[in-house]
């Protein structure tokens, strides 16, 4: 993933907010990357990865329609009150 030289000034902007004197913040910022630093360490070489730490066996369903209708996409995007664009609907910008 890359960003523009434009995002990168926001993100900037963002982080020089962030009063650099609090010492309780310098402490925060100073044990998270002891930590890192120690679980950079462990040697994970032979663990096997897992997904969760216990044995779940995923039931699957039969998928049936239980009230069937004719609606089509269209139909669908009229009953919402947010504006559509291109038949999608349109979300804020979050990235200001």
């Amino acid at each position: 993933m890359s960003i523009s030289q434009d995002e990168l000034k926001k993100i900037a902007e963002k982080l020089s907010k962030i009063p650099a004197d609090n010492p309780a913040l310098l402490g925060n910022i100073t044990d998270i990357l002891w930590y890192m630093d120690l679980l950079s360490q462990v040697d994970t070489s032979e663990v096997t990865p897992t997904v969760s730490v216990v044995e779940n066996k995923a039931e699957l369903r039969d998928d049936s329609v239980q009230n069937p209708t004719h609606a089509t996409g269209a139909d669908l995007l009229k009953t919402t009150k947010q504006k559509v664009a291109w038949d999608q609907i349109v979300l804020p910008n979050i990235m200001n």
